[in-house]
């Protein structure tokens, strides 16, 4: 007769491999999440709120086309929501049509309903969690293991921000299909329904069009015919053709139709930059890992400026967690066919992700892999199969506990505490906007901010905010640094000369709309509506390290409206006498 202990896990071993189980893991995801209903709008979806009800210069199908070329970006900088240090030849363009028109459904029927937007989002996130179970099944088979893995990625605190964030439903969108692609695929070849491997190819389009997280579908896709599909290496990647077929006309699409991004010191374009997205990628691919494998999100990484300290140790920890997480693996993979499948998805999979900021919204594709092999290891263990020296055993069964523990027990928390913080930012975020003056002089006036510790969010969401309030607004927006440390010192009736001694580009963030290979140049002169800018010394790293602005009136003109950035808002500031100088500190912003 079993003990009462071993009782409790063959029961528990029962229900993870029972066929109620990928039911349940949709269920948990969404239950998990249900916090999300309240989240409202946040950040990004401001910006595309204005666009999805039609009271921008942009159509709502093309919500994700962002920065297009030198004109629109020049009126954008003009008018003062592109600063002058951004680059004329930034360039955003996502091909996200499908997610796109989810969203249009939202603003179809239900505009001023952001609780049922947000329960449209987990229901896709529920949707990917059921097939991420289905698919466990069929490459496992009908057990606790393929179970576990369901259970989770289920509750897997990198889904808080897809489903509390509007903006990034499109990554749900895509796991959902992308993973319906792979189902289908080894459907196809287990049970030999042509009409299957079909329906693959046309679920990796929709993933595509969902969004360029989609190409992570490519990554399972190849490494299941790489390594677990039968018959020759030629035979099983020409099986592929169809899904290879639709890659071929989505690139030639996405070239065609000019999407991408380059400019930007935040995206990477692989095609355009390729040696540059090189030189970024492992770094951020290891951030990445520190954020599927640890409590530390990899939105962390983007804090503290590249080069400092601070970067430097949260460099060293997460390639630390990369190599835990390889050494504990590496085995398993060698020996067993199916963890070198979804080992290699989950390395593959980083490919297109490592293109952009590391965050732990992008991890979809990332977990899929991730908590199957986690869930492999623990039954390798589990079982006492696993033939290897007893350092490593020790080693194994150390690391595997803690990673159980953070992904069973602790996971919840995590994304109920990724959720609170995403609520935080959106608190944070909605202080500072009602800061902002909007009486009816505002009309007439420049609004000079000082010190805004981003610009993205805390300037141009300002218009986002006016249009959505229909608020006056001002003649233009002119922000004068990105935060950090500046000495102000006032050389001239309506001169100011700005020194940065941390830095121009105090975070790595801070850099999102200037890419580093574009450089400044001493002298360089910017010439603005009612504003002038002149480089006058640049730092170490060629940026700018001493900047005069120039104003064709006094800096007391009514015509000019002062703030600076205090203690979360936006206070009133007043230039200071000629000669004399303020110094500002370092701000937290929103986040």
């Amino acid at each position: 007769m079993l003990s009462f202990p071993r009782r409790i896990a063959a029961g528990i071993r029962t229900a993870l491999a029972g066929r109620r189980m990928p039911i349940v893991a949709a269920v948990l995801a969404i239950v998990g999440m249900l916090p999300a209903l309240t989240a409202g709008w946040e950040m990004d979806d401001c910006f595309q709120r204005v666009t999805l009800l039609g009271l921008g210069d942009t159509r709502p199908i093309d919500t994700f086309i962002q920065y297009v070329g030198r004109a629109h970006n020049l009126a954008q900088m003009d008018f003062g929501t592109m600063p002058w240090w951004g680059s004329l030849d930034l360039h955003q363009a996502f091909l996200r049509y499908t997610s796109v028109l989810t969203m249009m459904l939202d603003y179809l029927l239900w505009p001023n309903y952001p609780a049922l937007m947000h329960l449209h989002s987990l229901l896709w996130l529920a949707a990917a969690v059921l097939v991420a179970a289905l698919l466990y099944r069929a490459v496992m088979g009908a057990t606790w293991v393929a179970g576990l893995a369901a259970l989770m990625y289920a509750i897997d605190g990198a889904h808080a921000v897809p489903a509390s964030y509007l903006a990034n439903r499109n990554a749900l969108v895509a796991c959902c299909f992308g993973f319906l692609s792979v189902l289908l695929l080894v459907r196809w070849r287990k049970h030999g329904r042509a009409a299957t491997r079909w329906l693959s190819a046309l679920m990796l389009a929709l993933a595509l069009s969902a969004g360029e997280m989609g190409l992570g579908t490519i990554a399972y896709l190849f490494s299941y015919a790489l390594v677990v599909d039968e018959g020759g290496i030629r035979t099983r990647l020409m099986r592929l053709m169809p899904h290879g077929a639709v890659l071929a006309v989505w690139a030639l699409i996405y070239k065609l139709g000019n999407f991408g991004s380059h400019g930007s010191g935040f995206y990477t374009d692989p095609g355009r930059d390729p040696f540059g997205f090189a030189a970024t990628f492992f770094q951020r691919a290891a951030f990445l890992m520190m954020g599927q494998w640890s409590p530390l999100p990899a939105e962390m990484s983007m804090g503290p400026a590249p080069g400092s300290p601070a970067y430097f140790h949260m460099s060293i920890f997460s390639f630390a967690i990369a190599a835990i997480v390889l050494l504990l693996f590496l085995p398993l993979v060698l020996r067993d066919r199916v963890a070198r499948f979804w080992g290699l998805g989950v390395l593959l999979s980083l490919v297109p992700i490592g293109a952009v900021g590391p965050e732990n919204r992008l991890l979809g594709f990332v977990g899929l892999g991730s908590m199957a092999l986690l869930a492999q290891m623990a039954q390798a263990l589990f079982a006492g199969s696993f033939v290897a020296p007893r350092l490593w055993k020790g080693f194994a069964w150390v690391v595997t506990s803690l990673l159980l523990l953070i992904h069973v027990v602790a996971a919840p928390l995590i994304g109920l505490a990724r959720l609170d913080y995403q609520a935080t930012v959106d608190a944070r975020l909605n202080r500072a906007m009602a800061s902002v003056p909007s009486d009816p002089q505002l009309a007439s006036q420049d609004l000079v901010l000082v010190n805004p510790p981003d610009h993205i969010y805390l300037v141009g969401t300002i218009w986002a905010f006016h249009v959505l309030d229909h608020s006056p607004m001002p003649r233009h927006f002119r922000a004068l640094s990105s935060g950090g440390t500046l000495e102000v010192k006032r050389v001239g009736p309506r001169a100011l000369q700005f020194r940065f001694p941390g830095g121009f580009f105090p975070t790595a963030f801070s850099r999102f709309i200037r890419s580093p290979n574009e450089r400044f140049a001493v002298g360089q002169h910017f010439d603005l509506p009612g504003f002038s800018v002149t480089v006058q010394s640049l730092d170490s790293h060629g940026d700018p390290e001493q900047v005069l602005y120039e104003f064709p009136v006094p800096l007391e003109n009514p015509t000019l409206r002062w703030m600076s950035w205090h203690d979360g808002a936006y206070v009133p500031w007043t230039p200071p006498a000629i000669g004399q100088t303020a110094t500002f500190t370092p701000q937290r912003g929103i986040f």
